[in-house]
């Protein structure tokens, strides 16, 4: 299968460069203060000079004013914005008409089969998903996986990344009990928190391309 793979809260080049080397096909910078994984406007721009056609720029952002992304599309020219917060269907439409070229990840918080009911409204203005594990209503990166039971209990209208505690271990038992084509990491490429590892970057990529 050709799975796809966005790996997220790059903070150094060498990590980065990994990531590109194994051709990664989504690139993640957190902008996102309360993260250990955020990132300056500025170092983000710096790195993301190295990122080539083949990777997509994703900027993740968490109920960010519309001045602070507009900031952000200035000075790295991401092909999505990833809003990872409590953003409205108003704020998202309003975005896309200041912002038509930007493709729209918008994540959610899954707990339980009822958290899926409040996506479908936001269907014509997003053009992917994310599903991510809810804690202590933080906005993800937690390292905690989804029970992926619910994914065989709902039908999604949309193309999704499956988020939340995936790593070299079990990233192959996620496809198989989610039949998720498109996966984001970010714990599970880390020696630490906010610390990423090239060589699990480089493990974890050659893997998924044996799925």
């Amino acid at each position: 299968m050709s799975l796809k793979v966005k790996l997220c809260g790059f903070k150094e080049q060498e990590s980065l460069e990994a990531a590109l080397k194994y051709n990664c096909d989504f690139i993640g910078f957190v902008f996102y203060k309360e993260s250990c994984r955020n990132i300056s406007i500025n170092e983000a721009s710096k790195l993301s000079q190295i990122i080539k056609n083949t990777s997509k720029k994703v900027a993740v952002t968490v109920d960010s004013s519309i001045d602070f992304i507009k900031k952000i599309c200035d000075n790295i020219n991401p092909n999505y914005i990833q809003f990872h917060g409590n953003e409205s269907l108003d704020y998202l439409e309003n975005f896309k008409k200041i912002f038509p070229d930007i493709s729209i990840i918008k994540a959610f918080g899954i707990n339980n089969k009822n958290d899926f009911n409040k996506i479908n409204q936001f269907n014509d203005v997003c053009d992917y998903y994310l599903f991510d594990s809810k804690v202590d209503n933080k906005f993800g990166g937690n390292g905690v996986k989804i029970n992926w039971n619910l994914f065989s209990k709902v039908k999604i209208d949309k193309n999704w990344f499956l988020s939340g505690g995936i790593n070299i271990n079990n990233i192959d038992q996620a496809i198989i009990e989610t039949k998720a084509k498109m996966v984001d990491i970010s714990s599970g490429i880390e020696i630490a928190k906010g610390k990423k590892s090239p060589k699990l970057i480089k493990d974890i990529l050659t893997k998924i391309k044996t799925l």
